[in-house]
């Protein structure tokens, strides 16, 4: 197939050649100005993660870690996980918070799942919690 297409352009070419010659001179100049719109992905301009972990004197432990980052077009990342044990329950808590920054519209989402260990033959409990927002552009 690509032989017929390159036949035909050639055989287009010499069409053309012979009916430019054959016409009178006379010039003409067509500028075609094309732009293109430079499209390139953000770039992170920062990030930064923590964790921290803590007991209370009832033997509840909590475990958190969280990050964050932000791109060139003012966008940003939030994630936050705690884990919360409950010795006198058995119950473990962990809670799943991210906000999302785009185009000033915060998009915060909060998941916290309760479990317990398979012998108390209890399901886990999840609940999500979404909330859209405004927020100032900075």
């Amino acid at each position: 197939m690509t032989r017929f297409l390159l036949a035909g352009a050639a055989a287009l070419g010499m069409m053309t050649v012979a009916a430019v010659m054959a016409q009178p001179s006379t010039s003409e100049t067509t500028m075609v100005t094309t732009t293109t719109p430079s499209l390139s992905a953000p770039v992170t301009n920062s990030s930064s993660s923590t964790t921290a972990q803590g007991a209370t004197a009832d033997g509840d432990q909590s475990s958190t870690s969280g990050t964050s980052s932000s791109d060139s077009n003012g966008n940003r990342t939030e994630t936050t996980i705690t884990n919360t044990s409950y010795p006198l329950s058995n119950m473990i808590t962990t809670t799943k918070k991210t906000t999302n920054v785009i185009n000033g519209t915060a998009t915060e989402t909060a998941t916290t799942t309760n479990t317990y260990p398979a012998s108390a033959m209890i399901a886990p409990a999840v609940t999500t919690v979404v909330r859209t927002y405004s927020v100032d552009p900075k």
